[in-house]
């Protein structure tokens, strides 16, 4: 039997490129020999799995092991391994026992180890005996654009194949340290920008918006869309569902009874928009792929985002009625607004490093100038082309532009100014990328506050602190 009808029509479709590989697999698409060149980790094997609600495809590489509890509690579902009788007909152009990793293919739901997309490329089984399809990582991605992610529903097993693989691994990280130690920020300096311009205008596809942010969006623009179906579409992902209950929980709002399900959270808290928002915004920032650690990482990142996004919400409740940005967008707006640094780490990972590395050497010095001075582009730049091509409001288009520029009269001012003066409150607590913690008359001005109501709305921000950085750790993890 040759390559699966069903994968070659799926990747010509698609616009993929891809080459088969002639390999010793088994029928589970373990390697069996020699495996050459290629690390195990970019092996990719599926496993059919299945409870009352259907049957979902989990992928991971060779080299790891399903946890099935962990998955479980991922996707608040019992799965079991399914029997072959359950899928066989699914996979009639395979030979037996060959499953390909491509589970939107054969239209399943799919769950994937995140440890595949930090891979140049992916191998799947092509559904021939003895073939692997290879594609780039950013393809594979990008075929998975539905998909679920996780990097907790797996662990590497005790195989052979593993401990090349991890050997492979270490020597690159060795090379790419070394690498790291050669290069010093003054040699960046002189790197021609260009080059890295080019980089970026090359690129034609973006990182599809995930599947939840897309059904989100969906279901903000019909009309007949009520409470219920958000809270059904939100409680579909226990992590995200936990995050809007304890927020609702928050000091920020002074609840005084309990919340115990996204339906209360929605109906007596946080109201239709909020939850909407937050979700999209929380929804949106799952695919990218950065590192955890530095003043760019993870941790930061969504440490000023949760501040940024509470504060820019808390300010807009005092602002003239006349002026008022709408707080539920202005919290998306506020939690986005630096979406540029995901977007930038992810598709360019040592570019990312070094502007980490240059920001640590040089704190004082505005973010802004290292990007333009290291990449030759600005994370405003980047959000605002990312958001553009997810077709977001164009209000957070707006703020991820300008939000720097204070002095910003054009359109959807209200809400550039807001985010900007919440910059700014955060850099008086050591957070965020604000150029100064001053507060300009003319932006408070312009929005109608003093700095009475800014200093009070600051300090009933900072009495949640305990529970927005429990939530920044959630959404890190």
């Amino acid at each position: 039997m040759s390559t699966s009808i069903t994968v070659r029509r799926y990747l010509d479709k698609q616009d993929v490129q891809y080459s088969i590989i002639h390999c010793p697999v088994d029928a589970q698409g373990r390697w069996q020999g020699d495996i050459g060149d290629i690390s195990p980790f970019r092996v990719a094997r599926a496993m059919i799995l299945k409870d009352i609600s259907g049957m979902v495809m989990a992928v991971l590489p060779i080299t790891h092991r399903l946890k099935p509890d962990a998955l479980n509690r991922q996707l608040h579902r019992k799965l079991v391994p399914a029997e072959e009788r359950d899928y066989r007909s699914v996979f009639a152009d395979c030979s037996s026992g060959i499953l390909p990793a491509l589970g939107e293919a054969y239209n399943f739901e799919t769950v994937i180890d995140d440890s595949l997309l930090d891979q140049d490329f992916v191998y799947v089984a092509s559904g021939n005996a003895g073939e692997l399809v290879r594609i780039t990582g950013q393809d594979f991605q990008l075929l998975h654009s539905n998909a679920w992610y996780g990097n907790t529903f797996s662990q590497i097993s005790e195989q052979r194949p593993k401990q090349r693989a991890v050997q492979q691994d270490a020597e690159q990280k060795t090379e790419t340290r070394q690498a790291e130690k050669e290069t010093d920020v003054e040699e960046v300096d002189i790197a021609p920008v260009t080059s890295m311009r080019q980089r970026i205008e090359r690129i034609t596809q973006l990182p599809a918006m995930p599947t939840l942010a897309q059904k989100i969006i969906q279901l903000n623009a019909n009309p007949y869309a009520h409470a219920e179906d958000l809270a059904k579409l939100v409680e579909k992902d226990p992590s995200l569902s936990a995050q809007i209950v304890r927020y609702a929980q928050s000091p920020l709002y002074a609840y005084q009874g309990k919340v115990a399900s996204v339906r209360q959270a929605i109906s007596r808290v946080l109201g239709y928009d909020m939850v909407m928002n937050i979700s999209l915004g929380v929804a949106a920032a799952r695919p990218f792929k950065v590192p955890p650690e530095g003043p760019l990482g993870l941790n930061a990142f969504w440490r000023d985002a949760t501040y940024s996004a509470a504060l820019t919400q808390a300010l807009c409740n005092v602002v003239p009625r006349e002026l008022r940005p709408r707080p539920g967008t202005a919290y998306l707006a506020g939690l986005l607004h630096n979406f540029g640094f995901l977007l930038l780490g992810h598709l360019f990972p040592k570019e990312f490093a070094v502007l980490q590395r240059a920001i640590s050497k040089e704190p004082e010095a505005p973010v802004v100038e290292l990007e333009k001075r290291l990449i030759g582009s600005t994370h405003m730049e980047m959000g605002a082309w990312l958001m553009e091509a997810w077709n977001m409001p164009k209000e957070i288009i707006v703020v991820q532009e300008e939000h720097h520029n204070p002095a910003y009269d054009g359109l959807h001012a209200n809400y550039v100014q807001v985010v900007a003066l919440a910059d700014r409150l955060l850099k008086g607590l050591d957070m965020g990328d604000a150029e100064s913690d001053e507060l300009p008359a003319s932006l408070l001005d312009s929005i109608g506050l003093n700095t009475e109501q800014v200093a009070k709305v600051l300090e009933r921000t900072v009495e949640s602190r305990e529970e927005l950085d429990t939530m920044a750790r959630q959404l890190v993890a």
